[in-house]
Parts: structure tokens; C-alpha cells; sequence
């Protein structure tokens, strides 16, 4: 197996090999706790005006999103884990955008490859799911404004078990406790998504984009 990390939002050109997307801090957290409270799918979109225009064609839609941390006036959530944690979300689909992980996919979606969404909350579904590939590339987001430390320290922790390591996963969550980027949520005043954030193997299967759509891989 060949592993590689890779910045998302620098790279410009991807290859088709099998892509795991993380955004730790905190859409790849979100979506996947957006599936676990019950949400039949989310419809990633790249602009709030587009998120609106589709709202108002489908009224039963919930939006839900941020920019540059900060919720979008009107929507019904914001990006918010420890918030999505505690909502009932059953039968829902949820239109989503963000300022770092959905911009990172919509750059991904461009070429061939499977696609999956993955954080502390799927670990070990996203890795069952990837680790008989021949090439994964582990795409980090990073943030407008540098690099998001607790990114790396995933995507490290996902590329060593993939190579064959053990590895100590609360090790990596105390990393990410100490983390620049659990600071700059601290600062935020979004501290409660961290530890909502590192809930490990919360959710059991995996999760992937096909089709416009982000929902989970279930196998019969």
C-alpha cells in the first residue's frame, strides 16, 4: 500500500487514487455526527447563496454551516459537533457548507477516486474500509490562515495504522488536546467542540460522497 498526506488546499491537481478527506476542527467531524443523530444525507454546497437558493426550492432541507467559524445568519445549525451531538436530526437531509472541508472537496470531487469522510468519530470504519486499497491519499484542509496541526496529527495517526503500525489513539487525541488548533477554538468560544470532536469510533461505518451526496457505506 502506498500512503500519502497531502495539502488540500494547496495541491492543485489530485490523482485517482482512493481520498479520505479530514477537517478535524470541524466538518469532518460534523458530518459524520449529522449521519449518527440520524440524517439520511448531506448535499455539500460551495456558497451560502447557492445553500439559500436551494433551501428555498426544497423547504424541508436543514442548512447548516460557517464561515470562518462563525455561523451563517438564518441557518438552522452552524458547524458545530458538540451542538449536533444533542440534535435529533432523524430522516433529515442537511444542505452544508464550510470555510476549509467542503471547499477541500469540491477541489477532490474534480477527479476520479472514491471518496470518504473521516475523523476521530469513524476511525475505524474509514480505515476497515480503505485498508486493502493499493493508494491512499489522505487529504488534509488546513485553514485559510495556515496549517491546522490537528489535521496532521490524524491523518499521521490514520497513515501509520494503514502502514501496518499499532497505534495508541488516545496518544493522538491528547496531541490534538494540546493542539494550536484546539487554542484557536478555545479563542473561538466553540471549546466544547473538542472533546465532542474526539469522541473515537462513535459511528460504525464509513462514510463517502457519490452522486452529490455525503452518506454512509453500508454494506448488506
Amino acid at each position: 500500500m502506498n500512503v500519502n498526506i497531502i495539502d488540500g488546499r494547496k495541491e492543485k491537481k489530485f490523482d485517482d487514487s482512493t481520498k479520505v478527506l479530514i477537517d478535524i476542527f470541524r466538518a469532518t467531524t460534523t458530518i459524520p455526527l449529522m449521519i449518527y443523530r440520524g440524517a439520511s444525507s448531506i448535499i455539500p454546497v460551495r456558497t451560502v447563496t447557492e445553500t439559500r437558493k436551494m433551501k428555498s426550492k426544497n423547504p424541508d432541507y436543514l442548512t447548516s454551516g460557517e464561515r470562518y467559524g462563525i455561523r451563517i445568519p438564518g441557518f438552522n445549525y452552524g458547524n458545530s459537533p458538540s451542538v449536533i451531538m444533542n440534535t435529533d436530526l432523524s430522516g433529515k437531509t442537511l444542505l452544508f457548507t464550510s470555510t476549509n472541508g467542503i471547499k477541500v472537496l469540491f477541489k477532490i470531487i474534480e477527479y476520479p477516486g472514491d471518496i470518504y469522510i473521516s475523523s476521530f468519530i469513524n476511525f475505524t470504519a474509514t480505515y476497515n474500509a480503505v485498508k486493502d486499497m493499493e493508494r491512499v491519499s489522505i487529504i488534509v484542509s488546513n485553514r485559510p490562515d495556515g496549517i491546522s496541526d490537528e489535521d496532521y496529527i490524524y491523518a499521521n495517526m490514520l497513515k501509520s495504522k494503514l502502514e501496518g503500525n499499532d497505534v495508541n489513539v488516545q496518544d493522538y487525541c491528547n496531541q490534538i488536546r494540546e493542539s494550536h488548533g484546539s487554542k484557536r477554538l478555545k479563542i473561538m468560544g466553540a471549546g466544547a467542540d473538542i472533546e465532542s470532536s474526539l469522541q473515537v469510533d462513535l459511528y460504525k461505518n464509513p462514510i463517502i460522497y457519490s452522486d452529490g451526496k455525503i452518506m454512509p457505506l453500508v454494506k448488506n
